[in-house]
């Protein structure tokens, strides 16, 4: 069985009943500063400004989006339950996965990576980075929060029996392409997000402009 049906079955749900209480916690505060800077460079917004989060969990960024910034926030969770949790936030979330997003082509002017590309199929990352690119406007931002390692990894998950999890640079799924440059790729300790020379530990939080030629 593919990794992404493992997680719209019954890991999704797992993972949430796991980890529900610190969600947000564990999405910290440094990429919610990063996206209130990236909202501020937006000139004289004439509506509110489209948010994706693909990997969403409860919603609770999203949630903290569209109260203190007027964001109109949408994400895609595996997890039926975490879906319904953000629902209930006020967050138009549905239950689906990366490599099939439903939504129209430039839909959004911020997308974001919330720690899923660690899980997601390997075989999926094209298609994951195509749906991506697809939904996200030029100019456009791209923000992927995830593990990190220089050169690619892969060990087994030790939630799930026959399930891995992977870490690399994510941002190589789109910087091969000239519409999209790194602005900030910035390291850290996933669990206390300071300073750390474990390079097992570390995670990466990662913005990227998307802005096509012409603009």
């Amino acid at each position: 069985m593919r990794q992404k049906d493992v997680f719209l079955e019954s890991e999704g749900d797992a993972w949430y009943a796991r980890n529900a209480s610190d969600t947000h916690s564990r999405a910290g505060a440094d990429p919610d500063v990063l996206l209130a800077e990236i909202l501020g460079l937006r000139p004289a917004p004439s509506r509110a400004a489209r948010v994706l989060e693909i990997g969403c969990g409860e919603g609770a960024r999203l949630a903290s989006l569209k109260e203190r910034l007027g964001c109109e926030c949408y994400g895609v969770e595996p997890s039926a339950r975490a879906v319904a949790a953000a629902s209930a936030r006020g967050v138009r979330a549905e239950q689906g996965t990366a490599d099939q997003l439903p939504y129209a082509d430039r839909s959004f002017e911020i997308v974001i990576f919330g720690f899923c590309l660690y899980l997601c199929d390997r075989e999926d990352l094209f298609r994951i980075a195509s749906e991506a690119d697809r939904v996200l406007r030029s100019p456009g931002w791209l923000l992927i929060q995830d593990f990190y390692s220089p050169v690619p990894t892969k060990r087994e998950y030790r939630h799930r029996a026959g399930v891995f999890s992977y870490k690399m640079d994510y941002r190589q799924l789109f910087t091969w392409h000239p519409a999209y440059s790194t602005y900030l790729h910035r390291l850290s300790h996933h669990v206390h997000g300071g300073y750390t020379d474990q390079a097992q530990e570390w995670v990466a939080v990662s913005v990227l402009r998307k802005l096509a030629d012409g603009q």
